[in-house]
């Protein structure tokens, strides 16, 4: 598997993604830090939001982040020196964002983990924000965008469903049995990563041979809690594990190194 600890001293980051302009990776910390994570390890605090409490992360290509502050109840767009202003609506509790192709930013909702009460919600570049219509979603987490798919991940199901950007039926597509799912991603062969927080796994799914276990650490001495997962580097050929339960991010090597991430060019912004 090829373990690397990339990266020590974080606050329970959740959120990890990566940034191939300035060939580095973000997290977020449990009491509002923006970290950047350099290819040798070295972590630097770009900005500390008062009250925040920061999870899931997406970039634009002019290298503007898109943190989701449940602690804020605001999805926040952060510029290269740390300035930050509110993008959309306030949303109750939001845990996830991934960009379509277009520019548009799917948000998860949690809602409880006792009830199927998650929901969605998409901002437009205008910042402009809708509730996304679809059935109650079981504690809506990670998110991921394959072309014209949303990928879903329902902790508390616990499997991972899928619906069309434009529209229509969220169907659950992946099922999952004693395990907690939370992150997601898509290799370069198409297949769908899914982390656990617990019992500390990490799936690998297609539609053609099923789930497929990459790893099992039950001691949690290795990795810990992975979250949020963020294929990186400039031939996308390892992937990050953030850790929310823990203070590091962890880095594994896959048979397969990543697939598309959409990051939206928007007119008008400085790059």
């Amino acid at each position: 598997m090829d373990l690397l600890a990339l990266a020590e001293g974080l606050d329970h980051a959740e959120g990890v993604c990566w940034d191939p302009v300035r060939g580095c990776l973000w997290a977020g910390g449990e009491a509002g830090q923006v970290y950047r994570i350099d290819p040798g390890g070295e972590v630097t605090v770009l900005t500390t939001i008062d009250g925040g409490n920061l999870l899931g992360i997406a970039l634009d290509a002019q290298g503007r982040l898109y943190v989701c502050d449940p602690g804020n109840h605001r999805v926040w767009r952060i510029d290269h020196d740390g300035s930050r202003e509110p993008f959309g609506d306030l949303i109750d509790y939001p845990n996830y964002a991934a960009f379509t192709a277009d520019g548009r930013l799917f948000v998860s909702d949690s809602g409880s983990v006792d009830a199927p009460t998650g929901q969605l919600f998409v901002i437009h570049p205008s910042g402009a924000m809708r509730l996304v219509p679809t059935r109650p979603i079981g504690y809506a987490n990670g998110l991921c965008v394959e072309g014209d798919t949303l990928w879903v991940v329902e902790s508390s199901v616990p499997g991972v469903s899928a619906m069309n950007v434009d529209g229509g039926p969220l169907e659950l597509i992946v099922e999952l049995d004693r395990c907690t799912p939370d992150g997601l991603a898509i290799d370069a062969s198409g297949g769908l990563l899914i982390s656990c927080y617990q019992p500390n796994l990490l799936w690998r799914w297609t539609r053609d041979t099923g789930l497929e276990l990459l790893f099992d650490d039950w001691t949690g001495e290795y990795i810990l809690s992975p979250t949020n997962v963020a294929f990186y580097g400039d031939r996308l050929d390892r992937l990050a594990l953030a850790s929310l339960c823990g203070s590091r991010i962890n880095s594994i090597s896959l048979p397969y190194g990543g697939g598309v991430i959409n990051y939206p060019y928007f007119e008008g912004a400085s790059a």
